[in-house]
């Protein structure tokens, strides 16, 4: 169980440098989905390029959302808004999601309906207090195996291949927060270096992997239908390590050292 310690409490001071590393980091994920959903990213860049990097506006606004809600909200949240606003956070992103999906508005604007069903379940996880012990990563080891599962055992129209990047984020957001990068949301957690960066290399490489691959490898049956769903989550792997290398990179939100000696007694 989480203890008061732990909870989400006073905004922290932010120093020039935070300022300036937040204005780049969410200014320029808005200034570029701005881009995405207008036909300005087409003018200023070739075509292909301006698609594929279209191809992961889940991702984009995944980071901005979650970026701002760690940053801003969480740290605001106090004993008598600790459930309210993100529970209230939770039915906005739910009824974005349905109206979205349910829309007849151009696909770059209606593909945005999985990162708000993501969204609805991950604004409030990540304002739970902290330690949340072992069960997150179990959690996302049964999510993990029930999709493989159902991926290889249901149409291609089924919700579990249809919410691809939702169910990616899903999975992601507790190995990345509670276990990989704990000192993001818990100042005083253990982490190890060579743990996060072999995490983000692992993020970097998988998805880089099936695309290297190419469509032949991911046609057919069993594994292959395993890796043509890799190939559709990449918005949601995206999203999840910007947040982690804007946090734990950049401003250095990595809890505290492994070789902190009181840290043996947690």
């Amino acid at each position: 169980m989480a203890t008061s310690a732990t909870r989400p409490s006073a905004t922290p001071a932010r120093t020039p440098r935070e300022r300036v590393l937040g204005v780049a980091f969410f200014g320029g994920l808005i200034l570029l989905m701005v881009a995405i959903l207008t036909p300005l990213l087409g003018k200023l860049l070739p075509a292909e390029l301006a698609q594929r990097i279209g191809f992961n506006s889940e991702g984009y606004t995944l980071a901005i959302v979650v970026g701002l809600w760690i940053q801003f909200v969480r740290p605001r949240l106090t004993a008598a808004t600790r459930w309210q606003i993100p529970l209230a956070a939770a039915v906005v992103c739910l009824g974005l999601a349905l109206g979205l999906y349910t829309s007849e508005l151009p696909s770059r604007f209606k593909t945005l309906n999985e990162t708000f069903f993501a969204l609805t379940l991950i604004l409030p996880y990540l304002s739970l207090g902290r330690p949340l012990r072992r069960w997150p990563p179990l959690v996302s080891a049964v999510l993990l195996v029930g999709v493989v599962a159902g991926v290889i055992v249901s149409p291609a129209e089924s919700p579990v291949v249809l919410l691809a990047e939702t169910v990616a984020a899903l999975i992601l957001v507790p190995l990345a927060f509670d276990l990989v990068d704990r000192g993001i949301l818990e100042p005083r957690a253990r982490t190890f270096a060579g743990v996060r960066y072999s995490w983000y290399a692992v993020l970097v490489a998988v998805p880089l992997a099936v695309v290297l691959l190419g469509t032949d490898a991911r046609s057919g049956g069993g594994f292959a239908e395993v890796l043509e769903y890799l190939g559709r989550v990449h918005e949601g792997v995206i999203g999840v390590l910007l947040v982690q290398l804007y946090f734990a990179v950049a401003l250095g939100r990595t809890g505290r050292p492994v070789t902190d000696t009181r840290s043996k007694n947690r």
